[in-house]
């Protein structure tokens, strides 16, 4: 099994053809490395952007029927769900991106939205020592060898943070090539 797809192919030939080109171009001036140089670092250049976007149209990977449970005694939460290839291709590894929340619940109590640090007052964490973090994020591998239209269960274990009042959790899925 190939992690290249025929795209992935179809890029190299026509960035070798260019380059070819560029050679016979750079040949019949009067800079020749100068002209050389530039072809290359052009090509270099649209070479990685057009890899990468290859890469996220097509290994596509979604996460479904999330749920979470604590446990009250380890302090953890599970998050658990299934994670499916929705690609052509296979994927290798699929890794899910958690960002656990402190989410203020209910009452319309207007002055907690207000008193909780912001995105902002996180960058500024390292100046006060009493701070408490309100977004967490962590990556996972939750799956291997993921065969198209397959989908496998996952189970992630993370600290919950002592504290939170109320978490409310996201998870998305990307796929490592």
């Amino acid at each position: 099994m190939s992690p290249l797809t025929p795209w992935h192919y179809l890029l190299l030939i026509v960035l070798g053809l260019l380059f070819v080109i560029g050679i016979l171009v750079s040949m019949r001036t009067n800079s020749k490395s100068s002209v050389f140089i530039t072809i290359s670092l052009v090509l270099l250049l649209i070479g990685t952007f057009m890899w990468k976007l290859i890469n996220e149209s097509v290994y596509l990977v979604e996460v479904t029927n999330l749920e979470q449970e604590r446990f009250y005694q380890s302090e953890q939460v599970m998050i658990k769900g299934i994670v499916r290839n929705v690609g052509k291709f296979p994927v290798a590894n699929v890794v899910a991106v958690i960002q656990l929340s402190n989410s203020q619940g209910g009452g319309g109590d207007k002055a907690s939205l207000f008193s909780q640090p912001s995105v902002f007052a996180e960058l500024y964490k390292g100046d006060n020592p009493d701070f408490k973090q309100q977004n967490i994020v962590e990556e996972h591998t939750i799956a291997e060898s993921l065969s198209p239209g397959k989908s496998k269960t996952f189970r992630i274990m993370m600290d919950y943070p002592p504290h939170f009042k109320r978490m409310s959790f996201d998870v998305s899925a990307k796929a490592s090539y």
